[in-house]
C-alpha cells in the first residue's frame, strides 16, 4: 500500500495585537519541514476569511520558500469568484503549482454555480493543479460526489460531512486524488484509495500522524494501534479547533496563540499537561 501523505493545515500566526507575524510563521513552517509531507496554507485552520490579499500572498511565499512548490498547496478560495481568481494569480506569481479552492459560500450556490466558480479558478490557474475543497458544514454549500466528478478537477480535500462520504467520492471520480480533512481517519483513507490527510492537528504534533501513516504502509498492526491511539489523544486534547492548535503551538514556543476570528477559548491547562509530558 502506498504511504498516505500527511499535509499540515497550518494555522496563520499573529502577534499579540493581531498583526501578521512573519517570523513566527516561518518558525512554524521550519519546525514542520522534514516532519510532514507538505503543507496546506491559508485554509480553514489558517483563518483565511480573516486574512487580507497581501497576507495571503506573503503566507504562500513563506511556505513555498520552506517546502517548495511540490510540497505546498496554497488555498485560494474566497466567497466571490473574482477574489478567488485574483488570489490564484497571486499564488502563481509567488511560485505555487498546486492550488486548492473552497466552494463559494455565504450566498446559496447550486451545482452549476459551483462548477462555474471552480472553472474560473482552473482557467486562471493554467497548468497548475487545482483541487476542490468541500466543507459543507462551514460553507453551507453541499456538492454531491457526482456533481464534483462533473467539475473535472484533479481532486479535492473533503472535510466535515463531505469526509464522511469519502468512499462515494472515490467511486464517482476514481481518477481524482482525494485527501480527508478528518485527521484521525488516515488509516481508513489510505485503505480506501485516498492520497492522505490534510491535518491541522499535525501542525502542533506531527509524529502521531506520520507514525500512523508509516505503520499502515508497513502493515504493522501493533504499531498502527499505538499510533492511532496517540492521534486520537491529540484530537481529544486540542479539541480539533483552531484555538486549540494555536495554543499548542504557542506552548511549544512559537507564536502568541492569538486568533483574529471569534473561536472558543482553548483548554489551556489540558494542552499544557500534554506538552509537558
Amino acid at each position: 500500500m502506498p504511504r498516505a501523505e500527511v499535509l499540515s493545515a497550518t494555522p496563520t500566526l499573529f502577534r499579540d495585537d493581531g498583526s501578521f507575524d512573519e517570523a513566527s510563521n516561518v518558525a512554524l513552517l521550519t519546525r514542520l519541514h522534514g516532519r510532514v509531507d507538505g503543507v496546506f496554507v491559508a485554509g480553514t485552520t489558517g483563518e483565511f476569511p480573516a486574512l487580507d490579499r497581501a497576507e495571503r500572498r506573503r503566507l504562500a511565499e513563506l511556505a513555498l520558500d520552506v517546502f517548495g512548490p511540490a510540497r505546498t498547496i496554497v488555498h485560494v478560495g474566497a466567497a466571490s469568484t473574482r477574489e478567488a481568481v485574483v488570489l490564484t494569480a497571486d499564488a502563481l506569481a509567488a511560485g505555487a503549482t498546486r492550488l486548492a479552492v473552497i466552494t463559494p459560500y455565504y450566498l446559496p450556490a447550486d451545482a452549476d454555480a459551483v462548477r462555474r466558480h471552480f472553472a474560473a479558478v482552473s482557467d486562471a490557474a493554467g497548468v497548475a493543479e487545482v483541487y476542490g475543497y468541500l466543507f459543507p458544514d462551514r460553507t453551507g454549500v453541499t456538492v454531491t460526489p457526482e456533481e464534483f466528478a462533473a467539475t473535472g478537477l484533479r481532486g479535492g480535500k473533503l472535510s466535515g460531512a463531505a469526509a464522511l462520504e469519502f468512499a462515494r467520492f472515490r467511486e464517482a471520480a476514481p481518477e481524482a486524488r482525494f485527501w480527508s480533512g478528518a485527521d484521525t481517519d488516515l488509516a481508513a483513507v489510505a485503505r480506501g484509495g485516498g492520497v492522505g490527510i490534510v491535518s491541522g492537528l499535525s501542525s502542533a504534533f506531527p509524529e502521531p500522524f506520520t507514525d500512523l501513516a508509516a505503520a499502515v504502509e508497513a502493515g504493522d498492526g501493533e504499531a498502527e494501534r499505538v499510533a492511532q491511539a496517540r492521534a486520537d489523544e491529540v484530537l481529544a486534547v486540542l479539541g480539533g479547533t483552531v484555538g486549540g492548535i494555536k495554543e499548542a503551538v504557542r506552548q511549544l514556543g512559537i507564536g502568541s496563540g492569538v486568533t483574529r476570528m471569534a473561536v472558543p477559548v482553548p483548554p489551556v491547562e489540558r494542552i499544557a499537561a500534554y506538552v509537558r509530558r
